[in-house]
């Protein structure tokens, strides 16, 4: 069931109506069934998928608490929901990737190939069970007793297929705690959320989308039309990731919960690194704490073996984007751009210079290399990533047809910078503020008629499900 849909907006309204006319122990459960509902509706066998990494993270919580040899059955865990990540969504990458190796010596092998269906955000409640593990063992947490609270934190529906991924140390603590019904702030809080979050799906993602299709479905292209296809697609994927986190920050909060944020104005972003503590948040939060860290983090005193774990890190953060080459280069790339800022850094002694004058310089310097980067995210196909790097030494050709391409998109282009000057300006605000401003009710009013505008022609499933 997706978000974008009359039916995901009916059920979700359902849920939320029925929630607060239950009695207080019964809340829990109802949200717990209605998550399973939400998920079954696409597949009812990968709930069985989604029960077993719930029975995995129970039981392994509560042995590791107890101290049963809390290291071996912590990694005993890890390894076996690994190991279904791995089986649904990198088999046949791994097998194919085998067999290539092999074929470069030589010799020619079948491979296997498993035709299953990726589950629907496998990779996001995989990672929050793990998660929730690792605080276990290191008492960050106590392990949850109560099998309703534990599976609603793992299935909680707004953000389960598609995040935030959430710490157990925020959400698991609102399940257990008594929530009452949400204040008027909350709901004009909550709503601003999801109204926004749909006008960045509509009417930027689903209509920037065609016009990304239509360019990378060429075999040849020109720098010009390469950087309006990489700009529209920057946004696209921002306004399609973003939006569906603020669409399921808006419902938890209509249903008592507050999700963490996961996008800060990434765009906005002044150095690659202060980049990924504006996008998917969560993301490169949870890779910190439980991959970098594992490998070493900063504690080494080599600056070598520091930057290894940098790369090594955003590589696996690449991976996890999906079964390709093209992701883990891009995780390389972005993991070989933070090394190079840090490096700098060290050179230079700019660690805490961020005044004015190259505060714009290296926005715009940052936005390029991650425009840039997405192009390694974006094509899957080599031959044509090679061809495409050869088409962006081409700058005397292509100028009308991507000014044209422009000017049709243009529009849209100014609706993502003004959603999100207004998400800066009403967002980091007190909730009081939110709800007496005039000046809200008129942007919301606007928010909505653009959405019913555009809504026609915007159909497309969320790009994020598929990782």
């Amino acid at each position: 069931m997706s978000f974008n849909s009359i039916l995901g907006v009916l059920f979700a309204a359902g849920v939320f109506l029925g929630c607060w006319e239950l009695p207080t122990r019964f809340r829990n459960p109802f949200l717990l069934l209605s998550s399973f509902a939400f998920y079954a509706y696409g597949d009812p066998l990968y709930l069985l998928l989604l029960l077993l990494v719930i029975a995995v993270g129970y039981i392994g919580g509560r042995m590791i608490d107890r101290g049963d040899r809390s290291k071996l059955t912590l990694t005993a865990c890890v390894i076996l929901l690994l190991a279904l990540l791995g089986v649904f969504k990198y088999f046949n990458f791994f097998m194919q990737s085998f067999a290539a190796l092999l074929q470069g010596f030589g010799l020619h092998t079948d491979t296997i190939t498993l035709q299953v269906l990726l589950p629907i955000g496998i990779s996001f409640y995989i990672f929050q069970t793990i998660g929730y593990l690792v605080d276990v063992y290191r008492r960050q947490v106590r392990a949850e007793t109560s099998v309703v609270n534990f599976s609603l934190f793992v299935s909680f529906f707004p953000q389960l297929v598609a995040g935030p991924i959430e710490r157990s140390t925020n959400l698991l603590r609102q399940v257990r705690a008594h929530r009452a019904a949400p204040a008027l702030a909350d709901v004009t809080y909550g709503m601003f959320l999801i109204l926004q979050g749909y006008a960045k799906k509509i009417v930027i993602a689903d209509r920037l989308g065609p016009y990304v299709d239509l360019i990378f479905q060429q075999q040849t292209l020109s720098a010009p039309l390469i950087f309006v296809g990489l700009l529209f697609f920057a946004l696209q994927i921002y306004g399609d990731f973003s939006g569906y986190t603020d669409i399921a920050r808006g419902y938890a909060r209509l249903l008592g919960f507050r999700l963490i944020l996961n996008f800060d104005r990434p765009y906005f972003a002044t150095s690659p690194s202060n980049f990924w503590r504006r996008w998917h948040i969560s993301l490169s939060s949870w890779f910190t704490e439980y991959v970098y860290i594992t490998l070493g983090g900063n504690r080494s005193a080599a600056r070598a073996r520091r930057w290894a774990n940098v790369v090594a890190t955003m590589g696996l953060s690449g991976l996890w984007h999906g079964a390709s080459a093209n992701f883990i280069l891009w995780g390389v790339f972005h993991g070989l751009l933070i090394v190079g800022q840090r490096g700098l850094q060290a050179i230079s002694g700019l660690q805490g210079l961020n005044d004015r004058f190259r505060t714009l310089p290296s926005r715009v310097l940052t936005f390029l290399l991650v425009l840039y980067g997405w192009l390694l995210f974006r094509i899957t196909d080599f031959d044509r990533l090679i061809a495409y790097h050869a088409d962006m030494t081409v700058f005397t050709a292509g100028w009308f047809e991507a000014s044209l391409v422009l000017s049709q998109g243009f529009l849209f282009l100014v609706a993502a910078i003004i959603i999100d000057v207004a998400e800066k300006h009403w967002l980091r605000v007190k909730d009081s503020v939110i709800r007496s401003n005039r000046g809200l009710s008129v942007y919301l009013a606007g928010l909505f008629l653009f959405i019913v505008f555009c809504a026609a022609e915007a159909s497309g499933s969320f790009i994020y499900f598929r990782f």
